[in-house]
């Protein structure tokens, strides 16, 4: 089900999840060879998922936009797009956005003409917030915080227009876990979002259904683990993070319903580091 930047899912037959990419091509093909993506993409119950920040860090941002469009375009019914961060400068500029000097390098005088008429309304039609019934709510950033218990009870139609909900979008594109203990959350160190800490997700997972969250947005060795292991984060760029990893998860339909009746959340059996 997609309602505007919201996506929902019943369990599918595989799933792969794929982190940051940050214009690191050579990563995106090493994933994309390493779970055999025509075969596994020829069938529409095996999903692929994003996780958003597709461009700047790495060389080839606008090879890598490219290379989305065209998986999307040949599989359309089982491709998806989150949106990260850095595909919404537009909304919440900040100052290390490269992007536009590549398109520079590329199109010169064209660039800005092309950024706005083409690549803009491209970010914004990415979704914003995915939930896999039963199992993970799939996010770039973090869980937004909610000061009024009321929002969970029409929630997706909340999520459905982040435009309109402007400092929950920021919320979910920028804020990250953080293991804190005497406050539920504090102000980032970014400047844009929050840190939020294992009562936020408690409260997101209680009223969703679902068990874990997966996130990306942070460098890591390939994945890393929060608030018991309910948290998530996985990362997929090598080449502008020589001192990280990359990694995709992949999981089968047997092995999330496993996840949905097991009171250990942890997903690293599934994460493959590249």
């Amino acid at each position: 089900m997609t309602s505007g930047d919201y996506l929902h899912f019943q369990i599918p037959d595989n799933l792969v999840i794929v982190g940051d990419i940050h214009g690191d091509l050579v990563s995106l093909q090493k994933i994309l060879n390493e779970f055999n993506w025509e075969t596994y993409l020829g069938s529409e119950e095996n999903i692929l998922i994003f996780l958003g920040d597709y461009i700047d860090r790495g060389q080839y941002s606008l090879e890598v936009l490219l290379s989305l469009c065209k998986l999307k375009s040949l599989f359309p019914n089982n491709v998806f797009l989150l949106r990260g961060n850095h595909e919404t400068y537009h909304h919440f500029p900040f100052s290390s956005f490269s992007f536009p000097h590549e398109l520079q390098a590329k199109f010169g005088g064209e660039s800005e003409q092309f950024y706005l008429e083409n690549l803009i309304p491209f970010f914004d039609s990415m979704f914003g917030f995915c939930e896999i019934d039963s199992f993970a709510i799939l996010l770039h950033g973090g869980l937004p915080i909610v000061d009024d218990l009321k929002f969970f009870e029409n929630y997706k139609f909340y999520l459905s227009d982040l435009s309109s909900q402007k400092n929950i979008m920021e919320q979910i594109l920028w804020n990250d876990p953080r293991e804190l203990v005497e406050v539920d959350w504090h102000y980032s160190n970014r400047g844009l979002g929050k840190y939020f800490g294992i009562k936020i997700t408690n409260l997101w997972l209680n009223h969703t259904g679902c068990k874990c969250v997966i996130r990306g947005h942070e460098p890591c060795e390939g994945f890393k683990t929060n608030h018991q292991g309910k948290v998530t984060t996985l990362f997929s760029s090598k080449q502008p993070y020589p001192k990280f990893e990359s990694a995709f998860l992949k999981m089968s339909r047997n092995d999330i319903l496993k996840k949905t009746d097991d009171d250990n959340p942890k997903l690293d059996e599934f994460i493959n580091i590249i």
